[in-house]
């Protein structure tokens, strides 16, 4: 997992092969996209835009993919983001192709990341995440996750 701010991608030593996924996000117009998908580079690098009430965390569950790392970022809200490594969790739904993740119950303890606008977050396929819960209680949320195909990024 890597969490920073938006400005400062460009500092991280560790995001090789994820530019057009942050040059997307940089683009002040990529904040006015509707809710849906939106395409950046066929299937290697897309955007989810998500505009939604964010959750309790107790009604969620936690997530995780194969083929693709996530890279969410925070335009408007706050949110709570669930981590935690998929070896120590209970798989409560086995991978599923065309939701492109499995689903984990939630531990006893966890990760609670506190997100705020204009930060991001990325998780690997080993970073099982619960985006998406109340933080200081309810809260509109306004999200982009762009989707990078696994062999885009480079370690």
């Amino acid at each position: 997992m890597i969490v920073s701010e938006l400005k400062s991608w460009r500092s991280l030593g560790n995001v090789k092969g994820l530019e057009p996924a942050f040059e997307f996000l940089e683009k002040a117009s990529s904040r006015d996209l509707p809710a849906g998908k939106h395409p950046i580079d066929g299937d290697r690098f897309f955007a989810i835009v998500v505009r939604a009430d964010s959750r309790s965390p107790e009604t969620a569950e936690f997530e995780a993919h194969r083929k693709y790392l996530d890279i969410q970022y925070l335009v408007s809200g706050r949110e709570m983001i669930g981590v935690a490594p998929t070896e120590t969790l209970e798989v409560s739904s086995p991978y599923d192709e065309g939701r492109e993740a499995a689903l984990y119950s939630i531990p006893a303890e966890y990760t609670k990341l506190e997100m705020e606008p204009d930060r991001f977050a990325i998780f690997f396929p080993e970073d099982a995440h619960m985006p998406n819960c109340h933080l200081g209680g309810p809260q509109k949320l306004h999200k982009i996750v762009v989707k990078v195909a696994l062999d885009c990024y480079q370690a």
